[in-house]
């Protein structure tokens, strides 16, 4: 594969990581994203204080009869805490296991961003590529025009038959109608586009796409690290779980105030600790080994997701590559039609050829130039796949 020639690929204008592609999006899909993180944060940190207990409150009031026959009243406040200060490593796993969540969340949150850009990027790729095909189009109707008045031209010389001619109309009748589903579909693609962002589509700059070495999508790729994550989650969980069956270390303390008509107010203070393990459990083993389970599942599908990342980017290098011998076919075409159109305009001048004849080489030539610059449009929806699954590269 030419590496110059994959760097060539850049089509559009602007270079990757100049500027912040977020603001592509519309207000709604970035408040939307912002309350998303917003979420993911204040969530991750009553995760990672979820071991701290409440300090509990209680105020209770009654009334019975008292001995003398009357209505007595009796009036109770406590505040009371309960707090483990040591669980045999629970506690430090499970503050580890909400970094990790936070990690995996946040991952999340990025590739949800990275993937919305894309659809904007990709809608305008899309735009672009119906508009260059638009015109390509265009150009293969004036020849198909052209071939209607040579065969009229023969039919009514007596040199064709009907049907040449009748197949010609045809030929440019269904041009113009794939013209009017290519119109239909850049629309469509407009809309997307209008849905995902508030900017005018002629006044973007989306950035532009080269070809990367294989340890840099790797390293970057968000799909891994999610799952390195999630296999830090599995660890820790497995570690927690383990820790519940061990002896936790608690600290309790208690304020109390008795208040009854009949007798005086009592207030006293409790504190003191406790230590408290389960003795029996019959599902102790079991759960222990799913989560142990649940942690070498993760690994593998680590592993596993290495293997398709690395699949993935073959792939691309493979279209990539037959996208670049497209380009060189359309660029020796065009060259050869450069020579041809010299010829043909000599001979037009010297009254051997006719205007058509220079005509119909000159659109066949743009519709190579053209399939070019469709070829590198292609090329870098290709690239958008990739830079989309990398870590702030988009």
């Amino acid at each position: 594969m030419h590496i110059k020639q994959l760097i060539s690929l850049s089509l559009l204008v602007g270079v990757l990581g100049a500027s912040d592609n977020s603001s592509l999006l519309s207000a709604l899909k970035q408040e939307k994203l912002d309350i998303d993180r917003q979420k993911i944060e204040l969530e991750s940190d009553n995760l990672k204080y979820d071991w701290v207990k409440q300090i509990v409150g209680a105020y209770s009031t009654s009334n019975y009869d008292g001995k003398r026959g009357e209505l007595d009243t009796s009036n109770s406040l406590s505040i009371t805490m309960d707090q483990p200060f040591f669980k045999s490593g629970g506690i430090y796993y499970a503050i580890q296991y909400a970094g990790a969540n936070r990690e995996f969340l946040r991952l999340s949150a990025t590739f949800n961003e990275q993937n919305l850009i894309k659809s904007v990027i990709s809608a305008w790729l899309g735009m672009k590529k119906y508009d260059l095909q638009i015109q390509r189009q265009q150009y293969l109707i004036k020849n198909a025009k052209i071939d209607i008045i040579r065969k009229k031209e023969q039919y009514e010389s007596g040199f064709l038959d009907s049907s040449f001619l009748d197949q010609a109309i045809l030929t440019k009748t269904t041009l113009e109608k794939n013209l009017i589903d290519m119109e239909s579909l850049r629309y469509s693609q407009l809309m997307i586009f209008k849905s995902l962002s508030d900017s005018d589509y002629m006044d973007i700059t989306p950035p532009t796409f080269a070809m990367i070495d294989k340890d840099k999508y790797i390293n970057n790729s968000l799909v891994l690290k999610q799952e390195n994550a999630q296999s830090q989650k599995s660890e820790y969980l497995k570690k927690m779980t383990i820790a519940n069956y061990l002896p936790t270390f608690s600290l309790f303390a208690g304020y109390y105030h008795m208040n009854d008509s009949t007798v005086l107010n009592d207030d006293y203070n409790q504190v003191g600790i406790k230590v408290s393990m389960p003795l029996i459990d019959v599902n102790r083993g079991r759960t222990i080994e799913i989560r142990q389970l649940e942690y070498l599942k993760s690994k593998i599908e680590l592993q596993d997701k290495e293997l398709e990342e690395g699949n993935i980017y073959q792939d691309s290098v493979k279209k990539i590559e037959l996208l670049n011998k497209k380009i060189d076919i359309v660029t020796n075409d065009a060259k050869l039609y450069d020579s041809l159109l010299i010829s043909t305009k000599e001979l037009f001048e010297a009254g051997e050829k006719t205007i058509y004849d220079v005509k119909n080489l000159e659109n066949s030539k743009q519709t190579m130039i053209l399939d070019k610059k469709i070829y590198e449009i292609d090329a870098q929806k290709v690239l958008l796949e990739l830079y989309a699954k990398m870590h702030g590269e988009i």
